[in-house]
């Protein structure tokens, strides 16, 4: 098995069709076909079937394709870093970053810090958490800020800071009394959630196991994977959410937003900066995470 024919398996499956993949890679039908029926061989498993319509992957295919996938894009990937190390006069630092400290903490830390090293470059991506530790373990990011306490082996991981997680309402009559509710109100109100893979989500599944509940107990109207939609959607009253409050601090300044307290739950949210492990960091690497796990430098926004 060879990285040729990994590539030219996922050209098959992207394309739909031997011979639009075999004109894509500028190659003779016949020449694919081989290095496919040579991958077979190999792995002594059916991959494809032929079929009117072009190809279907058997089972083996599926698993195949999935870690196939996976390698390509490390060898990409590795090709990128390896031409990055030929011209460290143009050093850039990859960041993937986890909704609320992506989108509401995180642009005034490195405002600050391209201010201090003004020939650094930072790309920063806002994904959830989950999104994060997979784009680290691909090597598509040099630094992950989540949402999350992480527990692995592959990782080397700094707490940063904790937020807090808030009951977010709207602003209206129905709530202008309501200072706080107890746990038991909360699972009667039409609740909006972050959606699987969420720091915020992980937060609010921990905090209901320790009182006995999971997420099902809520009376879930809506899952969104977008906190300004959330937002959006509890200003015009379509229901309740929990969100960190440096996602909701200029909202609730200005009275868009209400918050109301829940009794008898924590609902601590934590900031957490992670790397590889076993990969070697960059000397700006090692300089933002100076930077990002020192409290009177970072300045989060």
């Amino acid at each position: 098995m060879n990285l040729n024919q990994l590539e030219a398996f996922c050209n098959i499956v992207e394309q739909g069709s031997i011979s639009k993949a075999a004109k894509l890679m500028h190659l003779s039908q016949p020449a694919l076909s081989t290095q496919i029926a040579a991958l077979e061989n190999q792995l002594q498993v059916k991959l494809m079937e032929r079929t009117n319509k072009g190809i279907e992957l058997t089972e083996a295919g599926e698993t195949l394709l999935y870690y196939a996938k996976r390698i390509c894009n490390l060898v990409k990937n590795l090709n990128e870093e390896i031409e990055r190390l030929k011209n460290l006069e143009e050093e850039e630092l990859s960041i993937g970053a986890a909704s609320t400290i992506g989108g509401y903490a995180l642009p005034c830390s490195i405002y600050i810090f391209q201010e201090k090293y003004s020939s650094s470059r930072i790309k920063l991506t806002i994904m959830n958490t989950e999104k994060v530790i997979e784009a680290l373990l691909d090597r598509q990011i040099d630094i992950g800020l989540v949402e999350s306490n992480i527990e692995s082996n592959e990782f080397l991981s700094s707490h940063l800071t904790y937020d807090e997680l808030v009951l977010v309402v709207p602003n209206n009559t129905s709530f202008k009394t309501k200072e706080i509710i107890s746990l038991d109100e909360l699972r009667t109100l039409p609740f909006i959630i972050r959606e699987k893979g969420s720091g915020i989500r992980q937060t609010i599944e921990k905090a209901l196991g320790e009182k006995g509940l999971n997420i099902s107990d809520l009376n879930i109207v809506m899952e969104v994977n977008n906190i300004d939609a959330i937002k959006i959607a509890v200003e015009s009253g379509k229901g309740v959410s929990l969100l960190p409050r440096f996602a909701v601090k200029k909202e609730l300044r200005t009275g868009s937003l209400k918050s109301v307290k829940v009794k008898d739950i924590s609902l601590l949210h934590p900031f957490v900066a992670i790397t590889l492990k076993n990969k070697k960091r960059s000397l700006l690497e090692k300089k933002f995470l100076a930077f990002i796990n020192s409290p009177k430098e970072r300045g989060f926004c």
